[in-house]
């Protein structure tokens, strides 16, 4: 009996350390992919919560909606069947965000690439277009401060070299250039809110920029723009520093001859005398030679 319980014991302290293992091996990736998960619920929360109290100024979104189980059962929309159906289309758009991280990289880096990408989706710039833009700003900082306090929480201990990214992102063979890409779900387009603000879509900060390490080549295009804005440069400083005094001087010139000849006719009617008329030759001239 004795033998049998030692036997038992060995046996299930090696299962335990085996387990215990395991879970060493498996507990940062599964801790951050519920950090993944719950940050998800926590930008989609406060993103809906901003939302609401702006469309509906007396009422506010309960606290305890954060998780998607528990937005989608919430029913407080006043009978707005437009809104309601805007909130559980965003809800379920939203949440498929949490598939986006687990599989394949699961690095620090992904980590914060995929909530960002959260930000810049299309379906959440539709959905807060009814902010004004100064709330809109106001709430995508706040939804980075949070993405940051998530990136701190992260553990990186299983994270590869910079290295050994590179290498990895090198052999990655291009993308089949002729693959017809799978286009997103958008949120269908709901009534106006009457109390609800629209104001205009924020630039999407994915559009695409020139990378800086990359020298910029000019053209022959770019040379001769390039010599016709000199040229203009030159004519430009030729009218004001010879044209321009030229013509001034010849005006003033012209001004100061006009005052020359006005006193002179003023003298000249100052000699006629008063009350007589000019001399009639009008007889000489029609009298015949």
């Amino acid at each position: 009996m004795r033998p049998f319980r030692l036997l038992f014991s060995l046996a299930l302290l090696l299962v335990a350390g085996l387990g215990t293992g395991h879970a060493q091996v498996e507990a940062p990736a599964v801790a951050n992919k519920r950090l993944f998960d719950r940050t998800v619920d926590e930008l989609n929360f406060r993103t809906m919560e901003t939302v609401y109290d702006k469309s509906f100024t007396r009422n506010k979104f309960p606290v305890t909606l954060r998780s998607h189980k528990a937005r989608k059962e919430f029913d407080g929309f006043g009978g707005n069947a437009n809104l309601k159906k805007l909130f559980l289309n965003y809800n379920d758009v939203s949440e498929r965000f949490k598939g986006r991280f687990g599989k394949g990289r699961t690095d620090l880096a992904e980590f914060e690439k995929q909530l960002n990408a959260l930000l810049i989706d299309k379906n959440f710039e539709f959905f807060i277009r009814v902010l004004p833009r100064d709330e809109r700003v106001a709430l995508i900082r706040s939804l980075q401060r949070a993405i940051k306090q998530a990136s701190a929480q992260f553990n990186a201990s299983e994270d590869p070299n910079p290295e050994d990214v590179a290498v990895d992102e090198a052999a990655v063979p291009p993308a089949d250039i002729d693959a017809v890409p799978t286009p997103t779900d958008a949120v269908e387009d709901p009534a106006p809110q009457p109390d609800a603000q629209a104001g205009p879509t924020l630039a999407s900060p994915s559009a695409a920029g020139r990378p800086l390490d990359i020298s910029v080549r000019h053209d022959w295009v770019d040379y001769l723009a390039l010599l016709l804005s000199a040229t203009s440069t030159l004519l430009l400083f030729y009218i004001v520093s010879s044209v321009l005094p030229d013509l001034r001087a010849r005006l003033d010139g012209l001004a100061e001859e006009l005052e020359e000849r006005q006193p002179t006719d003023a003298a000249r009617a100052r000699k006629r005398p008063a009350g007589t008329l000019p001399q009639d030759r009008y007889g000489d001239e029609d009298d015949p030679e």
